[in-house]
């Protein structure tokens, strides 16, 4: 009877290992995946209904660069070569858009669309990288497939992703994610290779290649080699074929820190510290630094607690930190990020996850949260620092069910990601239609200029030149409030301006005063170029009536702050040559503008066209001198329009 007992209790041992066996796993894993894909797509759909927002206006809406409408090469390649500021340009991200254009035009739908099946690619690379990097643990608990497919679905579902996915400029961070996920998988498995006594040459050399893809889209791709540290570090060991450590491996990634921290201290800190970026800020770079320890805290609570009134999509309302010491926030935000950096090294021997998970956060955060003068946070920048979280928990969260059965266990791991989920599903209906979004927004952040400002908008936009609307009513009320708020841009009184001029009302001094205040307080940011932009414009195009000496006055105050700045000379010369009837101001002031901007063709175009009007000699022979240089500039056909208009006045002036 003992022996039928051993042999019942070994034919059950064996069979429970080959039931573990990776062909086994395999395909319930994959029909989960197949089964979350398809779950996270329809969690999704809604909010690919809404419409643009934000940043998508000036960099995608009103730039006709990225619009392809043939297969014609120039097309592309003009597509390629413009718009988005960054090291590298982001040709890939303008081609992608460039491809959604040429098939669907400027359809905010299919661009969200495209974004979602990015994100859903992005989600089996997880799966991917999770399950490689599993393998690979050799003391602790070793978290099982099922694990990181859980962990997949939390990042998947997850509705801190929605204002990533659904903002259709932010194609960029997914494309770049979409590089640096491919890179770590890559290199994953070309190490595995090593390890096995195996070449991974061609593997590290794809790793290389992907991570090229990736800063085709942004720059956040350049921390592909610090998450591979990280990888080696807590994981991988630096070791080799043999279980010794690797002197190559080990040396090439001191080299690679000592690179890294040259270039951050001999040329990027003293360029950023130094030069005039942080003008437009209401911050210095200190000031940054030390606001990112509550920043990076309040991004830690949205990962743990995803609450919808807790994803406020504009931050412009977050307190600067002025000092470490006296302030209580920051010191306290200072406190508990240490505390995660304990909690980090007491796991480092038996739970390496742990520390990996936690480090992964702040490495996802080092770009955006460094003393590059950005904006002081952003819900996209935590697109993968959330994996590094979910990877922190995942052997804690096994060692406590490793006693429970496996029901309890499926349970206690879906019950959270349905939690998520349906999150999720709030949060993607909020994004769903312009106005609703805006609303929500709006109530959910009251101290936000730009929420309000947006809301305004689009109520006036409904409202349209109908001032006994309720929506132009309650437009106004948005913009007034917008306008109050500390630290807010010149937008809303802007806006009050074009109602009031618009209808034939007389526009109050003091909101011009306002305005003009605002101007005077630092140097102009976008928001502020846009105010005075729309005014002048609107002013140009005959379709406001107010008095001219006030936007004169507006066009002094700003260039007496912003000297250099060659859009706010663009812009006064229009005012000076459409408005105000002085040719030779505007002349003067474009000319100024290329003096200060050299390289800016659309200002020679501008200067051109003002010496053709103007019928001197002198003038034309100074404007063709400028169309050869147009033309020589002209080689993706960007300027072909413009030319043709150049010629059109050429041939009228002879």
């Amino acid at each position: 009877m003992y022996r039928r007992a051993a042999r019942a209790a070994l034919l059950y041992s064996r069979a429970e290992v080959l039931a573990m066996s990776p062909r086994n796993i395999q395909l319930p894993i994959l029909l989960g995946m197949s089964v979350l894909l398809l779950i996270t797509a329809a969690v999704y759909w809604p909010g690919l209904q809404g419409g643009f927002i934000f940043d998508d206006f000036p960099n995608l809406v009103n730039d006709p660069d990225w619009k392809v409408t043939s297969l014609e090469l120039t097309q592309w390649q003009r597509a390629m070569s413009h718009g988005f500021s960054g090291l590298g340009g982001r040709p890939l991200a303008m081609l992608s858009f460039a491809g959604n254009h040429y098939f669907t035009g400027l359809d905010p739908s299919a661009l969200k669309l495209t974004n979602l099946a990015i994100h859903l690619l992005n989600g089996g690379l997880i799966l991917l990288l999770c399950r490689i990097l599993f393998s690979k643990i050799t003391n602790g608990i070793r978290p099982s497939a099922f694990t990181a497919l859980v962990i997949t679905a939390a990042w998947m579902l997850h509705p801190l992703q929605v204002s990533t996915v659904l903002y259709v400029v932010q194609r960029m961070e997914l494309g770049s994610q979409t590089g640096t996920l491919l890179a770590l998988v890559t290199y994953l498995i070309g190490r595995r290779r090593q390890l096995d006594g195996r070449p991974g040459r061609a593997w590290f050399a794809a790793s290389c290649a992907a991570t090229l893809f990736g800063l085709g889209f942004k720059e956040t791709a350049l921390l592909v080699p610090a998450y591979a540290f990280l990888f080696e570090l807590f994981i991988l060991k630096f070791k080799k074929y043999g279980g010794k450590r690797s002197v190559a491996w080990i040396s090439f990634y001191a080299l690679s820190g000592i690179l890294a921290s040259l270039v951050f201290l001999l040329l990027l800190a003293p360029h950023f510290i130094g030069s005039s970026a942080y003008e437009t800020r209401n911050f210095s770079w200190s000031e940054r630094l030390l606001t990112q320890l509550p920043v990076l805290v309040m991004y830690l609570k949205q990962i743990v607690l995803p609450l919808p009134d807790s994803l406020l999509f504009y931050y412009d309302q977050f307190p600067v930190s002025r000092s470490l010491l006296f302030s209580a926030p920051t010191l306290s935000a200072a406190l508990a990020l240490l505390s995660l950096v304990f909690v980090a090294v007491v796991c480092r021997r038996h739970w390496p996850l742990v520390p990996l998970g936690i480090s992964w956060f702040f490495v996802a955060h080092s770009l955006t949260s460094g003393v590059v003068p950005l904006e002081l946070a952003f819900e996209h920048r935590n697109y993968l620092a959330l994996l590094g979280i979910l990877i922190a928990i995942a052997q804690p969260v096994t060692w406590l069910c490793r006693n429970r059965e496996l029901d309890a266990r499926i349970t206690f791991a879906t019950l959270p990601v349905a939690g998520l989920a349906l999150l999720c599903i709030i949060q993607s209906a909020s994004w769903g239609e312009p106005l609703r979004l805006a609303t929500t927004l709006a109530s959910r952040n009251p101290e936000s200029a730009r929420a309000s400002y947006e809301l305004g908008r689009l109520l006036l936009l409904q409202a349209g030149s109908d001032t006994a609307s309720p929506q132009w009513s309650l437009a106004r009320k948005e913009f007034e409030h917008a306008a109050q708020l500390p630290n807010s841009s010149p937008l809303a009184e802007q806006a009050l301006i074009v109602m009031d001029a618009r209808t034939g009302q007389a526009v109050p001094n003091e909101t011009w005063r306002s305005l003009q205040s605002k101007l005077s307080q630092k140097a102009a940011g976008p928001q502020e170029i846009n105010a005075l932009y729309a005014l002048s414009e609107c002013r140009i195009k005959e379709l406001c009536a107010f008095n001219d000496q006030d936007l004169f006055k507006t066009f002094i105050i700003a260039l007496e702050r912003n000297p250099e700045s060659p859009a706010l000379h663009v812009m006064y010369a229009n005012f000076a040559w459409n408005v105000a009837s002085d040719p030779k101001l505007g002349i003067e002031m474009q000319r100024e503008a290329i003096r200060l901007r050299p390289d800016h063709i659309g200002y020679k175009v501008g200067l051109a066209r003002f010496l053709l009007s103007n019928g001197l000699d002198a003038d034309q022979r100074e404007a063709q001198s400028l169309m050869e240089l147009i033309r020589a500039a002209n080689a993706d056909g960007r300027f072909d329009d413009d030319l043709a208009a150049l010629e059109s006045l050429r041939s009228k002036a002879y």
